[in-house]
């Protein structure tokens, strides 16, 4: 994978030195890149395409990255570990995280999480600790005493 990307670059870098060094100066000392006089003139364009294409890759990539960071995140799981996964193999990367993430906890299951750690105090019917035995609030006394 870091040898195409490695050999794509050089093939850039050496694409974009055709380009300069196929533009000759004219007379005057003004470069000329009309494809009259240069044979290699269309090579300008190419490169910038090319330099183009890589740089939205590239911000692709970090979007992706982003996303798997705070989706992560979102699900309990190291955050910046998906992100490095995400910055490094980019759209393999996402597809991995989509098949091996946890499903993410609905409201409900939320919501009895909470309620597994509090009661209601039956006199003033405010939310108080499961352990409790006297009612913060009221005095209410439970349990066995």
């Amino acid at each position: 994978m870091r040898t195409r990307i490695f050999s794509m670059w050089i093939f850039g870098v050496l694409l974009f030195a055709i380009t300069l060094a196929s533009a000759t100066p004219a007379e005057n000392g003004d470069w000329n890149w009309s494809s009259e006089d240069v044979p290699w003139g269309g090579l300008w364009a190419l490169s910038g395409m090319f330099c183009f294409i890589w740089l939205l890759g590239f911000i692709i990539q970090i979007i992706i990255a982003v996303y798997m960071y705070k989706d992560a995140e979102k699900r309990g799981k190291s955050g910046v570990l998906w992100l490095i996964i995400g910055l490094l193999f980019g759209l393999i990367g996402l597809i991995v995280w989509l098949i091996v993430r946890p499903p993410e906890p609905s409201f409900y299951e939320k919501k009895v999480e909470k309620e597994k750690q509090e009661r209601m105090c039956p006199s003033c019917g405010r939310a108080i600790p499961f352990d409790a035995n006297i009612c913060p609030y009221c005095g209410k006394r439970f349990g066995g005493e």
